[in-house]
Protein backbone atom coordinates (compact mmCIF):
# COMPACT_ATOMS: atom_id res chain seq x y z
CA UNK A 1 0.00 0.00 0.00
CA UNK A 2 2.81 2.39 0.95
CA UNK A 3 4.65 1.55 -2.26
CA UNK A 4 1.53 2.29 -4.33
CA UNK A 5 1.23 5.70 -2.64
CA UNK A 6 4.89 6.42 -3.39
CA UNK A 7 4.40 5.44 -7.05
CA UNK A 8 1.30 7.60 -7.35
CA UNK A 9 3.16 10.51 -5.71
CA UNK A 10 6.08 10.21 -8.14
CA UNK A 11 3.83 10.01 -11.21
CA UNK A 12 2.07 13.14 -9.91
CA UNK A 13 5.50 14.81 -9.71
CA UNK A 14 6.18 13.78 -13.31
CA UNK A 15 2.84 15.33 -14.26
CA UNK A 16 3.47 18.61 -12.45
CA UNK A 17 6.90 18.84 -14.07
CA UNK A 18 5.12 19.10 -17.44
CA UNK A 19 2.50 21.48 -16.04
CA UNK A 20 5.13 23.93 -14.78
CA UNK A 21 7.33 23.53 -17.87
CA UNK A 22 4.48 24.62 -20.12
CA UNK A 23 3.69 27.81 -18.23
CA UNK A 24 5.33 29.80 -21.03
CA UNK A 25 3.07 32.84 -20.87
CA UNK A 26 4.79 34.42 -23.87
CA UNK A 27 4.18 31.48 -26.24
CA UNK A 28 0.91 32.63 -27.96
CA UNK A 29 2.46 36.06 -28.55
CA UNK A 30 6.05 35.27 -29.49
CA UNK A 31 5.69 36.10 -33.20
CA UNK A 32 3.70 39.24 -32.27
CA UNK A 33 6.44 40.25 -29.80
CA UNK A 34 9.18 39.87 -32.42
CA UNK A 35 7.14 41.83 -34.97
CA UNK A 36 6.49 44.65 -32.47
CA UNK A 37 10.24 44.73 -31.80
CA UNK A 38 10.76 45.68 -35.43
CA UNK A 39 11.96 42.33 -36.76
CA UNK A 40 11.09 41.34 -40.31
CA UNK A 41 9.51 37.97 -41.08
CA UNK A 42 12.84 36.92 -42.56
CA UNK A 43 14.63 37.76 -39.27
CA UNK A 44 11.96 35.92 -37.27
CA UNK A 45 12.50 32.93 -39.55
CA UNK A 46 16.24 33.14 -38.90
CA UNK A 47 15.63 33.07 -35.14
CA UNK A 48 13.63 29.85 -35.47
CA UNK A 49 16.38 28.43 -37.69
CA UNK A 50 18.98 29.22 -35.02
CA UNK A 51 16.88 27.34 -32.47
CA UNK A 52 16.51 24.29 -34.71
CA UNK A 53 20.23 24.26 -35.64
CA UNK A 54 21.22 24.34 -31.95
CA UNK A 55 18.77 21.52 -31.20
CA UNK A 56 20.16 19.53 -34.13
CA UNK A 57 23.79 19.97 -33.05
CA UNK A 58 23.28 19.22 -29.36
CA UNK A 59 20.51 16.58 -29.41
CA UNK A 60 22.76 13.50 -29.51
CA UNK A 61 25.45 14.92 -27.15
CA UNK A 62 22.73 15.91 -24.66
CA UNK A 63 21.20 12.42 -24.79
CA UNK A 64 24.58 10.83 -24.17
CA UNK A 65 25.23 13.27 -21.31
CA UNK A 66 21.90 12.28 -19.75
CA UNK A 67 22.51 8.54 -20.15
CA UNK A 68 26.07 8.63 -18.79
CA UNK A 69 26.31 11.57 -16.39
CA UNK A 70 22.82 11.88 -14.93
CA UNK A 71 19.33 12.73 -16.16
CA UNK A 72 18.44 14.90 -13.16
CA UNK A 73 21.69 16.81 -13.58
CA UNK A 74 20.96 17.45 -17.24
CA UNK A 75 17.42 18.70 -16.58
CA UNK A 76 18.73 21.21 -14.03
CA UNK A 77 21.24 22.46 -16.63
CA UNK A 78 18.49 22.75 -19.26
CA UNK A 79 16.35 24.96 -17.01
CA UNK A 80 19.33 27.22 -16.35
CA UNK A 81 19.68 27.64 -20.13
CA UNK A 82 15.96 28.45 -20.41
CA UNK A 83 16.10 31.07 -17.66
CA UNK A 84 19.12 32.77 -19.27
CA UNK A 85 17.21 32.88 -22.58
CA UNK A 86 14.14 34.43 -20.89
CA UNK A 87 16.27 37.19 -19.36
CA UNK A 88 17.87 37.91 -22.74
CA UNK A 89 14.48 37.98 -24.50
CA UNK A 90 13.33 40.48 -21.86
CA UNK A 91 16.28 42.88 -22.23
CA UNK A 92 16.73 42.29 -25.96
CA UNK A 93 15.95 45.14 -28.30
CA UNK A 94 17.90 43.95 -31.33
CA UNK A 95 18.14 40.92 -33.60
CA UNK A 96 21.59 40.06 -32.18
CA UNK A 97 20.36 39.83 -28.58
CA UNK A 98 17.32 37.81 -29.64
CA UNK A 99 19.63 35.50 -31.58
CA UNK A 100 21.79 34.92 -28.48
CA UNK A 101 18.61 34.32 -26.47
CA UNK A 102 17.48 31.78 -29.05
CA UNK A 103 20.85 30.00 -28.78
CA UNK A 104 20.26 29.45 -25.04
CA UNK A 105 16.62 28.50 -25.69
CA UNK A 106 17.78 25.94 -28.28
CA UNK A 107 20.29 24.52 -25.77
CA UNK A 108 17.48 24.22 -23.22
CA UNK A 109 15.30 22.38 -25.74
CA UNK A 110 18.14 20.03 -26.74
CA UNK A 111 19.05 19.19 -23.14
CA UNK A 112 15.41 18.67 -22.12
CA UNK A 113 13.97 16.67 -25.04
CA UNK A 114 13.92 12.95 -24.44
CA UNK A 115 15.50 13.16 -20.99
CA UNK A 116 12.35 13.41 -18.89
CA UNK A 117 10.55 10.79 -21.01
CA UNK A 118 13.51 8.46 -20.46
CA UNK A 119 13.25 9.08 -16.69
CA UNK A 120 9.56 8.16 -16.73
CA UNK A 121 10.32 4.92 -18.58
CA UNK A 122 13.18 4.12 -16.18
CA UNK A 123 10.83 4.63 -13.23
CA UNK A 124 8.18 2.35 -14.80
CA UNK A 125 10.80 -0.36 -15.35
CA UNK A 126 12.30 0.06 -11.86
CA UNK A 127 8.92 -0.19 -10.14
CA UNK A 128 7.62 -2.98 -12.43
CA UNK A 129 4.47 -0.97 -13.08
CA UNK A 130 1.94 -2.97 -15.09
CA UNK A 131 0.23 0.06 -16.67
CA UNK A 132 1.29 0.72 -20.26
CA UNK A 133 3.92 3.35 -20.94
CA UNK A 134 1.51 5.17 -23.26
CA UNK A 135 -1.08 5.41 -20.45
CA UNK A 136 1.36 6.93 -17.95
CA UNK A 137 3.10 9.14 -20.52
CA UNK A 138 -0.31 10.19 -21.85
CA UNK A 139 -1.33 11.24 -18.34
CA UNK A 140 1.84 13.24 -17.72
CA UNK A 141 1.57 14.84 -21.19
CA UNK A 142 -2.05 15.78 -20.49
CA UNK A 143 -0.83 17.75 -17.46
CA UNK A 144 1.66 19.51 -19.74
CA UNK A 145 -1.18 20.51 -22.03
CA UNK A 146 -3.30 21.63 -19.07
CA UNK A 147 -0.32 23.79 -18.14
CA UNK A 148 -0.42 25.27 -21.66
CA UNK A 149 -4.19 25.85 -21.29
CA UNK A 150 -3.74 27.65 -17.95
CA UNK A 151 -0.79 29.57 -19.37
CA UNK A 152 -2.82 30.76 -22.38
CA UNK A 153 -5.73 31.91 -20.19
CA UNK A 154 -3.57 33.68 -17.61
CA UNK A 155 -1.51 35.30 -20.36
CA UNK A 156 -4.67 37.08 -21.57
CA UNK A 157 -4.83 38.89 -18.22
CA UNK A 158 -1.11 39.64 -18.34
CA UNK A 159 -1.20 41.16 -21.85
CA UNK A 160 -4.12 43.40 -20.87
CA UNK A 161 -2.58 44.53 -17.57
CA UNK A 162 1.18 44.59 -18.15
CA UNK A 163 2.69 47.67 -19.84
CA UNK A 164 4.99 45.54 -22.02
CA UNK A 165 4.87 42.05 -23.54
CA UNK A 166 8.53 41.56 -22.57
CA UNK A 167 7.49 41.15 -18.91
CA UNK A 168 5.92 37.80 -19.85
CA UNK A 169 9.45 36.36 -20.09
CA UNK A 170 10.30 37.46 -16.54
CA UNK A 171 7.08 35.99 -15.13
CA UNK A 172 7.83 32.69 -16.93
CA UNK A 173 11.03 32.33 -14.87
CA UNK A 174 8.99 31.63 -11.69
CA UNK A 175 7.48 28.25 -12.75
CA UNK A 176 10.86 27.21 -14.20
CA UNK A 177 12.59 27.78 -10.86
CA UNK A 178 9.81 25.73 -9.19
CA UNK A 179 10.39 22.96 -11.75
CA UNK A 180 14.10 22.86 -10.90
CA UNK A 181 13.20 22.40 -7.22
CA UNK A 182 10.69 19.65 -8.14
CA UNK A 183 13.33 17.74 -10.15
CA UNK A 184 15.66 17.77 -7.14
CA UNK A 185 13.01 15.81 -5.20
CA UNK A 186 13.03 12.93 -7.72
CA UNK A 187 14.59 9.65 -6.48
CA UNK A 188 18.38 9.68 -6.83
CA UNK A 189 18.41 6.42 -8.83
CA UNK A 190 16.63 8.30 -11.65
CA UNK A 191 19.82 10.31 -12.13
CA UNK A 192 21.15 6.97 -13.38
CA UNK A 193 24.79 7.98 -13.81
CA UNK A 194 27.25 5.62 -15.46
CA UNK A 195 30.19 7.99 -14.91
CA UNK A 196 30.68 10.41 -12.03
CA UNK A 197 33.29 12.54 -13.82
CA UNK A 198 33.15 13.99 -17.32
CA UNK A 199 35.70 12.55 -19.77
CA UNK A 200 35.71 14.15 -23.22
CA UNK A 201 37.17 11.14 -25.03
CA UNK A 202 34.61 8.74 -23.47
CA UNK A 203 31.81 11.23 -24.10
CA UNK A 204 32.68 11.46 -27.84
CA UNK A 205 33.01 7.67 -28.04
CA UNK A 206 29.51 7.22 -26.55
CA UNK A 207 28.12 9.70 -29.10
CA UNK A 208 29.45 7.53 -31.92
CA UNK A 209 28.09 4.35 -30.25
CA UNK A 210 24.63 5.93 -29.81
CA UNK A 211 24.40 7.08 -33.43
CA UNK A 212 25.75 3.75 -34.73
CA UNK A 213 23.22 1.82 -32.62
CA UNK A 214 20.28 3.79 -34.04
CA UNK A 215 21.39 3.55 -37.69
CA UNK A 216 22.28 -0.14 -37.52
CA UNK A 217 18.90 -1.12 -36.08
CA UNK A 218 16.55 -0.83 -39.07
CA UNK A 219 13.35 -1.19 -37.02
CA UNK A 220 14.36 1.56 -34.58
CA UNK A 221 15.60 3.82 -37.38
CA UNK A 222 12.28 3.54 -39.24
CA UNK A 223 10.37 4.14 -36.01
CA UNK A 224 12.31 7.30 -35.16
CA UNK A 225 11.97 8.61 -38.72
CA UNK A 226 8.20 8.00 -38.68
CA UNK A 227 7.86 9.94 -35.43
CA UNK A 228 10.23 12.72 -36.51
CA UNK A 229 8.70 13.27 -39.96
CA UNK A 230 5.19 13.63 -38.51
CA UNK A 231 6.39 16.00 -35.77
CA UNK A 232 8.36 18.05 -38.31
CA UNK A 233 5.33 18.50 -40.59
CA UNK A 234 3.21 19.60 -37.63
CA UNK A 235 5.90 21.91 -36.22
CA UNK A 236 6.39 23.62 -39.59
CA UNK A 237 2.73 23.92 -40.57
CA UNK A 238 1.42 25.33 -37.26
CA UNK A 239 3.60 28.46 -37.56
CA UNK A 240 1.95 29.32 -40.90
CA UNK A 241 -1.59 29.01 -39.54
CA UNK A 242 -1.20 31.44 -36.62
CA UNK A 243 -0.63 34.55 -38.83
CA UNK A 244 -3.73 33.61 -40.87
CA UNK A 245 -5.81 33.52 -37.68
CA UNK A 246 -4.37 36.92 -36.67
CA UNK A 247 -5.16 38.41 -40.10
CA UNK A 248 -8.77 37.18 -40.07
CA UNK A 249 -9.48 38.24 -36.46
CA UNK A 250 -8.16 41.81 -36.95
CA UNK A 251 -11.47 42.74 -38.56
CA UNK A 252 -13.51 41.19 -35.72
CA UNK A 253 -13.89 43.53 -32.73
CA UNK A 254 -15.74 41.76 -29.92
CA UNK A 255 -14.47 43.82 -26.98
CA UNK A 256 -15.30 47.43 -27.88
CA UNK A 257 -13.34 48.89 -24.96
CA UNK A 258 -10.12 47.21 -26.15
CA UNK A 259 -7.86 48.14 -29.05
CA UNK A 260 -7.53 46.01 -32.19
CA UNK A 261 -4.20 44.68 -30.91
CA UNK A 262 -5.68 43.79 -27.50
CA UNK A 263 -8.65 42.05 -29.17
CA UNK A 264 -6.22 39.98 -31.26
CA UNK A 265 -4.20 39.04 -28.15
CA UNK A 266 -7.38 37.92 -26.37
CA UNK A 267 -8.42 35.78 -29.37
CA UNK A 268 -4.99 34.13 -29.53
CA UNK A 269 -5.03 33.36 -25.80
CA UNK A 270 -8.53 31.85 -25.96
CA UNK A 271 -7.85 29.83 -29.15
CA UNK A 272 -4.66 28.33 -27.73
CA UNK A 273 -6.34 27.61 -24.38
CA UNK A 274 -9.08 25.64 -26.18
CA UNK A 275 -6.49 23.86 -28.34
CA UNK A 276 -4.42 22.76 -25.34
CA UNK A 277 -7.45 21.76 -23.26
CA UNK A 278 -8.85 19.47 -25.98
CA UNK A 279 -5.33 18.15 -26.71
CA UNK A 280 -4.94 17.33 -23.01
CA UNK A 281 -8.07 15.16 -23.09
CA UNK A 282 -6.79 13.45 -26.26
CA UNK A 283 -3.37 12.73 -24.72
CA UNK A 284 -4.88 11.44 -21.46
CA UNK A 285 -7.10 8.97 -23.32
CA UNK A 286 -4.78 7.99 -26.19
CA UNK A 287 -3.99 4.58 -24.64
CA UNK A 288 -7.69 3.62 -24.81
CA UNK A 289 -7.50 3.55 -28.61
CA UNK A 290 -5.31 0.44 -28.36
CA UNK A 291 -8.24 -1.46 -26.86
CA UNK A 292 -9.89 -1.31 -30.28
CA UNK A 293 -7.06 -1.01 -32.80
CA UNK A 294 -3.37 -1.89 -32.96
CA UNK A 295 -0.61 0.67 -32.39
CA UNK A 296 0.62 0.35 -35.97
CA UNK A 297 -2.84 1.04 -37.43
CA UNK A 298 -3.37 4.05 -35.12
CA UNK A 299 -0.01 5.55 -36.15
CA UNK A 300 -0.78 5.05 -39.86
CA UNK A 301 -4.39 6.28 -39.70
CA UNK A 302 -3.45 9.46 -37.83
CA UNK A 303 -0.85 10.18 -40.53
CA UNK A 304 -3.58 9.78 -43.19
CA UNK A 305 -6.20 11.81 -41.28
CA UNK A 306 -3.68 14.61 -40.66
CA UNK A 307 -2.99 14.76 -44.40
CA UNK A 308 -6.73 14.99 -45.13
CA UNK A 309 -7.08 17.73 -42.50
CA UNK A 310 -4.38 19.79 -44.25
CA UNK A 311 -6.24 19.37 -47.56
CA UNK A 312 -9.45 20.65 -45.92
CA UNK A 313 -7.51 23.52 -44.30
CA UNK A 314 -6.32 24.63 -47.73
CA UNK A 315 -9.93 24.65 -49.03
CA UNK A 316 -11.52 26.46 -46.04
CA UNK A 317 -8.59 28.73 -45.17
CA UNK A 318 -10.71 31.91 -45.20
CA UNK A 319 -13.43 30.54 -42.91
CA UNK A 320 -12.34 31.35 -39.34
CA UNK A 321 -14.56 28.80 -37.56
CA UNK A 322 -13.60 25.87 -39.83
CA UNK A 323 -9.95 27.00 -39.78
CA UNK A 324 -9.82 26.96 -35.96
CA UNK A 325 -11.68 23.62 -35.74
CA UNK A 326 -9.25 21.96 -38.19
CA UNK A 327 -6.28 23.58 -36.43
CA UNK A 328 -7.51 22.08 -33.14
CA UNK A 329 -7.96 18.72 -34.89
CA UNK A 330 -4.28 18.71 -35.92
CA UNK A 331 -3.29 19.16 -32.26
CA UNK A 332 -5.65 16.34 -31.26
CA UNK A 333 -4.04 13.99 -33.79
CA UNK A 334 -0.55 14.95 -32.58
CA UNK A 335 -1.46 14.26 -28.96
CA UNK A 336 -3.16 10.96 -29.73
CA UNK A 337 -0.17 9.77 -31.75
CA UNK A 338 2.72 10.97 -29.58
CA UNK A 339 2.15 8.87 -26.40
CA UNK A 340 1.68 5.77 -28.55
CA UNK A 341 4.91 6.48 -30.45
CA UNK A 342 6.79 7.07 -27.18
CA UNK A 343 5.57 3.71 -25.84
CA UNK A 344 6.62 1.95 -29.04
CA UNK A 345 10.09 3.54 -28.95
CA UNK A 346 10.39 2.71 -25.24
CA UNK A 347 9.56 -0.93 -25.93
CA UNK A 348 12.08 -1.23 -28.76
CA UNK A 349 15.07 0.58 -27.16
CA UNK A 350 16.93 -0.66 -24.08
CA UNK A 351 16.88 1.52 -20.97
CA UNK A 352 20.53 2.66 -21.19
CA UNK A 353 20.00 4.10 -24.69
CA UNK A 354 16.49 5.58 -24.43
CA UNK A 355 17.50 9.19 -23.76
CA UNK A 356 19.92 9.00 -26.69
CA UNK A 357 17.27 7.43 -28.97
CA UNK A 358 14.66 10.04 -28.05
CA UNK A 359 17.25 12.78 -28.53
CA UNK A 360 18.06 11.44 -32.00
CA UNK A 361 14.32 11.41 -32.77
CA UNK A 362 14.19 15.08 -31.78
CA UNK A 363 17.32 15.71 -33.85
CA UNK A 364 15.69 14.10 -36.89
CA UNK A 365 12.71 16.41 -36.30
CA UNK A 366 14.97 19.49 -36.22
CA UNK A 367 16.80 18.67 -39.43
CA UNK A 368 13.51 17.90 -41.21
CA UNK A 369 12.05 21.23 -39.99
CA UNK A 370 15.20 22.97 -41.28
CA UNK A 371 14.59 21.32 -44.68
CA UNK A 372 10.79 21.71 -44.81
CA UNK A 373 10.53 25.31 -43.52
CA UNK A 374 12.33 27.12 -46.37
CA UNK A 375 10.76 24.89 -49.06
CA UNK A 376 7.23 25.39 -47.71
CA UNK A 377 7.95 29.08 -47.19
CA UNK A 378 9.03 29.36 -50.83
CA UNK A 379 5.81 27.67 -52.01
CA UNK A 380 3.73 29.96 -49.75
CA UNK A 381 5.53 33.08 -51.04
CA UNK A 382 5.28 32.19 -54.75
CA UNK A 383 1.78 30.75 -54.66
CA UNK A 384 -0.13 30.87 -51.37
CA UNK A 385 -0.34 29.22 -47.95
CA UNK A 386 -3.45 27.45 -49.22
CA UNK A 387 -1.53 25.82 -52.10
CA UNK A 388 1.29 24.87 -49.72
CA UNK A 389 -1.13 23.17 -47.31
CA UNK A 390 -2.80 21.33 -50.20
CA UNK A 391 0.55 20.00 -51.48
CA UNK A 392 1.70 18.80 -48.04
CA UNK A 393 -1.67 17.19 -47.31
CA UNK A 394 -1.76 15.32 -50.63
CA UNK A 395 1.84 14.11 -50.20
CA UNK A 396 0.96 12.73 -46.74
CA UNK A 397 -2.13 10.96 -48.12
CA UNK A 398 -0.11 9.47 -51.01
CA UNK A 399 2.65 8.25 -48.64
CA UNK A 400 0.01 6.48 -46.55
CA UNK A 401 -1.59 4.84 -49.61
CA UNK A 402 1.79 3.71 -51.04
CA UNK A 403 2.97 2.38 -47.67
CA UNK A 404 -0.32 0.55 -47.03
CA UNK A 405 -0.23 -1.08 -50.48
CA UNK A 406 3.39 -2.10 -49.94
CA UNK A 407 2.55 -3.75 -46.59
CA UNK A 408 -0.46 -5.56 -48.06
CA UNK A 409 1.62 -6.80 -51.00
CA UNK A 410 4.37 -7.96 -48.63
CA UNK A 411 1.84 -9.90 -46.52
CA UNK A 412 0.36 -11.39 -49.69
CA UNK A 413 3.78 -12.68 -50.69
CA UNK A 414 4.25 -14.19 -47.22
Amino acid sequence: MEQQKAIKRQITKFSFYGFLKNLKFFEPYLIVYFALSGLSLFEIGLLYSIREILIYIFEVPSGVLADRYGKKTELIICFIFYIISFVLFYVGASFLLYAIAMVFFGLGEAFRSGTHKAMIMSYIDHQNITDSKSKIYGKTRSFSLIGSTVSSLISIIFVLVLPNLSLLFIIAIIPYVLDMILILTYPNYLNDRVDSTFKLKEFLRQNVIAIKFIFEEKKIRKLLMSSASYNAVFKTIKDYIQPIIITITISIIVFQNLSVEQNTNVYLGVIYAVIYLISSVASFNSHKLMEYISREKIIGLIWFLSGMTLVLLSIFIENLIILVVLFILLYVFLNLRKPIMIEKIGDEVENSKRASALSIESQFTSILVAIFAPILGLIADHYSISVMLMIVGLIMVMIYIIKTNFILRERGVQ
